[in-house]
């Protein structure tokens, strides 16, 4: 009988150190809960860390030389500010934004010409480039729609003579444009409408010659690109034998024209030029 009590002394004391262990352990998962919810509750209470951060007040041109009414402090989380963003005022303020930078933006410093590079058209010229004005028609300036900032291929029809045809050519392709006329930005002018606009585009200085020389030798024209396509596409000129006959440069010709060559004929041949090659076929015309 004494046994019997031992044994069950020992039962219940096995369980009662089992029952304290699971209730530490319960408590140690309540106090780890309890303990994350209050530092993500004082977390929340907290207010945010955030730094000041420069942008556009509204569409800054390339060109203009920047003011503090050009400029909007904001507060951001750190997080969301790329490094190269300004924060200061100072750090932009009498500088010139080198391409158009849009209301609302970060006034980062790469969109910035150099402090030392001065201020209108000379500062907003690449390293490296030049600045040259053309005078072209308007209707060869895109009816008016050009403003500066856009990117623009330039064509030019060198007029035949005895010894070469007419012939058309993209000569340069997406350049930039520093400069309609006396305006640096998108507004207009007082000479917008004039007929024979100054186009400045940023050339390097082997395009400049290139430029200059299709200027006196021919008409000059330039077609408008999407801002974000400055792809440069490989193009074959275009000769008026191409706009008459096609991409093989045969000139199509009707029924009537083609009896009236092959009645010459006493054989019923026609003369076939293709190519700079001369070929002989008898044909036969179905009235």
């Amino acid at each position: 009988m004494a046994r019997r009590q031992t044994g069950g002394r020992m039962r219940a004391g096995i369980f009662l150190l089992v029952s304290m262990g699971a209730a530490g352990a319960a408590s140690a998962v309540i106090y780890t809960v309890i303990t994350n919810y209050q530092q993500e509750l004082e977390s929340a209470i907290e207010p945010e860390v955030t730094i000041p951060v420069m942008v556009a007040a509204h569409e800054l041109p390339q060109g203009k030389t920047i003011v503090m009414e050009d400029l909007v402090i904001k507060s951001l989380p750190p997080d969301y500010v790329p490094d190269e963003v300004l924060r200061q005022p100072e750090q932009a303020i009498g500088r010139v934004p080198r391409e158009r930078i849009l209301p609302q933006e970060f006034i980062r410093e790469e969109r910035l010409a150099d402090p030392e590079a001065g201020v209108g058209l000379n500062a907003i010229i690449p390293r490296g480039m030049r600045a040259l004005s053309i005078n072209i028609s308007d209707g060869s300036a895109v009816s008016g729609f050009l403003n500066p900032g856009n990117y623009v291929d330039v064509l030019v029809t060198i007029q035949g003579d005895q010894s070469r045809k007419t012939e058309t050519v993209t000569l340069l392709q997406a350049k930039t444009v520093l400069a309609v006329n006396a305006r640096l930005g998108s507004g207009t002018s007082q000479n917008a409408q004039q007929s024979r606009p100054s186009v400045t585009l940023a050339v390097t200085p082997e395009e400049a010659q290139k430029l200059t020389h299709a200027a006196v030798e021919g008409r000059i024209v330039l077609t408008l690109r999407n801002d974000i396509d400055v792809t440069h596409v490989e193009t074959h000129g275009a000769l008026s034998a191409h706009l008459l006959g096609g991409e093989d440069g045969t000139k199509r010709i009707g029924v009537k024209e083609w009896k009236a060559r092959t009645a010459e004929r006493q054989d019923g041949s026609l003369l076939m030029i293709k190519g700079g090659k001369t070929s002989k076929d008898k044909v036969r015309i179905v009235p």
